[in-house]
């Protein structure tokens, strides 16, 4: 699996032929048509060579005569005049000779071109391999629902060809053959289409090369090597660069005075390696364990618990039917992210939107009480997620952040073990309409095949390539291939935790699982579609967020991801007009909610914590909002606004305000 993405090269194999007689019939054909453009070689060479010589003969003759001549007039001469060439005519011999030596090259050159041992695009010494090539459309063959692989494209750049690979004649279009081989009349790579290309194919085997360069991986002089030996399903990476084991940190960036040594496949020309390997100890002479241990730890308590977590999970599903169409909506959350909980519920309330198979993972009591006080189904897993820290992640990948990592893991596994299907999301998430309605519509049978579906996260970054699957919202098929993708994911629980996100490790057991079971992975373009926009549109595609604050749009939800913060995500959604969480319910004991200083039970926090209508107010002038906030701050050093105050509308609205004032 290439870390990196976007242009691929495909290598084919194959159709059977049952019949070898049209084949034989075919090399006849060309064996008598090769006999006869020697023949008409040879002839046009005799003919070069007759009129060469009939040409000298001529001159010889015509010197002699002028010869005979002069001697005749002059009484006689000596025998070595006869032989002595003017200058004028000498030049004039020396034109025609170079004339005719050109016509004979031609004719040599001629004959090469109709050599098929010589002017084949590909020696015979990888024929096993590269018997043949065609190009066809990058663009097309991607967005040919036939080959759906999942991945978004990448935008901003154009599509380049993909190259196709044959490993024999066979595999080749009958009807290209000698392109193939030989390439077109220009002496290139010929281009056909998809289907015509794959129509001798019995298998195919992709690869995504990178298409332009992004900040983490700059351009580089890449060398694709392809070996003809056991076959192999990776792609090993080589780079100029020192030995890391003994190479200070600093002294790591790419050299072209290095030798090329052998690195993890997403490693940045800066020295950094994306995937670092999980410590056993963090010092072994204090008794400090490393991410190994402290992951055995972990999956000891899982293992012992497993029965009767699922046991009692079942009963409370059953109990409170929380499945629709045998799918649960499921979810975890601690206190540092309870408010943003409880505006997902009482957004998805105000809309009149189905939540009932809604199930809530929560990591402490005080987020449990929370749930439970909402109305959704609620199971509080205390061996093993009751140790998770309580506050907010302060940014991506910090200590508290890396810690849910595990909580969004297990509920997933408990839920697809149980035979379950699972839309997983966030907290963070707000519904414009039931997003379930789109994954179980049978009429789309574009997505039915898929075994998982994510949003697309927005990143080019090398270690979530090519995938760009954003954990936070996708929906899985309870399938064994699904089941075990998750269940991969546990045992790698050390590599997550070093990795500080189970996001990145995902998208690598996704690829693993694609190339190796055959698992279907979709991932929604966050530009040729626009169901599930998320923080990349909200940050930097205006024109989605212009859609859906005028309801133009086809979203079904909107994701706050690609923010720093939670106080940043509740501004953004409060001038979004989608926050509906009322400010007694944010920072409080929701113990002290309840009236008469009584227990919390089903739903009775809904009336104090959910506001019927939107909760708006205006923060910064340069993110998307409802209404217009030209009078707020902005946020970032550029000052983008979200809303233009010179655009017709608004000058209109200043004037007459103006007049009313005056």
């Amino acid at each position: 699996h290439q870390a990196a993405w976007d242009v691929p090269i495909i290598f084919s194999t194959p159709a059977s032929h049952s019949s070898s007689s049209q084949t034989r019939r075919r090399k006849m054909a060309w064996s008598h048509k090769a006999k006869s453009i020697v023949v008409l070689i040879t002839l046009i060479k005799i003919s070069a060579i007759s009129f060469y010589v009939g040409y000298i003969n001529a001159v010889n003759e015509t010197l002699n005569h002028n010869l005979s001549v002069t001697n005749n007039l002059n009484g006689g001469g000596d025998a070595d005049c006869a032989t002595s060439i003017t200058p004028s005519l000498q030049l004039r011999i020396d034109a025609r000779l170079m004339e005719a030596r050109t016509r004979m090259e031609e004719v040599d050159n001629n004959s090469e071109s109709h050599n098929t041992d010589t002017a084949k695009l590909f020696p015979d010494t990888v024929k096993s391999y590269a018997a043949g090539i065609l190009s066809v459309s990058g663009k097309e063959f991607l967005s040919d629902p036939n080959y759906d692989f999942g991945v978004p494209f990448k935008h901003g750049y154009d599509y380049a060809d993909a190259l196709i690979l044959y490993n024999s004649e066979q595999a080749i279009p009958d009807s290209l053959r000698h392109d193939a081989s030989h390439g077109d009349k220009h002496g290139h790579i010929a281009k056909t289409s998809v289907s015509t290309a794959l129509s001798n194919c019995d298998a195919m085997n992709v690869i995504f090369l990178p298409l332009g360069h992004t900040q983490t991986r700059p351009p580089m002089n890449d060398c694709y090597t392809i070996v003809g030996d056991y076959e192999d399903y990776h792609i090993n990476r080589w780079f100029r660069m020192p030995n890391f084991d003994t190479t200070d940190k600093k002294e790591r960036e790419l050299k072209h005075s290095h030798p090329l040594r052998h690195f993890g496949r997403v490693t940045l020309p800066k020295g950094v390696a994306e995937f670092d390997i999980p410590e056993l100890w963090k010092s072994q002479k204090r008794g400090l364990k490393g991410f190994v241990l402290d992951h055995f730890e972990a999956m000891r308590t899982f293992l012992e618990n497993f029965d009767t977590v699922q046991k009692e999970l079942k009963e409370l599903i059953t109990k409170r039917n929380a499945v629709r169409n045998n799918t649960v909506v499921v979810m975890t959350v601690n206190i540092g992210q309870s408010e943003l909980l409880a505006n997902f519920v009482c957004n998805a309330r105000s809309r009149g939107l189905d939540i009932s198979n809604v199930v809530v993972f929560p990591t402490d009591i005080e987020s449990k009480t929370l749930a439970e006080g909402l109305g959704v189904t609620t199971y509080f897993d205390e061996k093993n997620l009751g140790a998770l820290p309580k506050g907010e992640a302060k940014m991506y990948g910090d200590p508290i952040f890396a810690s849910m990592m595990q909580a969004k893991i297990l509920c997933v596994v408990y839920m697809i073990n149980l035979g379950y299907d699972v839309l997983f999301q966030d907290v963070d998430i707000v519904w414009f309409k039931d997003p379930l309605s789109f994954f179980h519509d049978e009429s789309n049978t574009a997505i039915q095949n898929f075994d998982i579906m994510f949003q697309h996260d927005g990143s080019g970054q090398m270690r979530y390539n090519p995938l760009s699957a954003n954990s936070g919202f996708y929906y899985v098929r309870a399938n064994k291939k699904a089941q075990y993708v998750f269940t991969s994911l546990l045992y790698d629980g050390a590599f997550v935790r070093k990795c500080k996100s189970h996001q990145q490790v995902l998208v690598q057991i996704l690829l693993e699982h694609s190339s190796f079971f055959g698992t279907k992975v979709k991932v929604f373009d966050k530009v040729e579609t626009d169901m599930f926009p998320g923080g990349f549109h909200y940050h930097q595609d205006w024109g989605v967020m212009h859609d859906i604050v005028s309801g133009k749009s086809n979203a079904y939800i909107l994701h706050m991801s690609w923010t720093e913060n939670k106080d940043n995500k509740l501004k953004f959604l409060r001038q979004m007009g989608e926050w509906y969480v009322q400010d007694q319910c944010i920072g409080h004991d929701y113990l002290e909610l309840v009236e008469g200083g009584g227990q919390v039970t089903d739903g009775s926090l809904i009336n104090q914590c959910c506001s019927a209508e939107p909760i708006f107010s205006c923060h910064f002038r340069d993110k998307p909002s409802k209404e217009p906030c030209f009078n707020s701050p902005c946020i970032d050093k550029r000052c983008r606004q979200f809303w233009n105050p010179m655009a017709p509308e608004f000058v209109a609205e200043l004037k007459a305000k103006r007049k009313a004032l005056n």
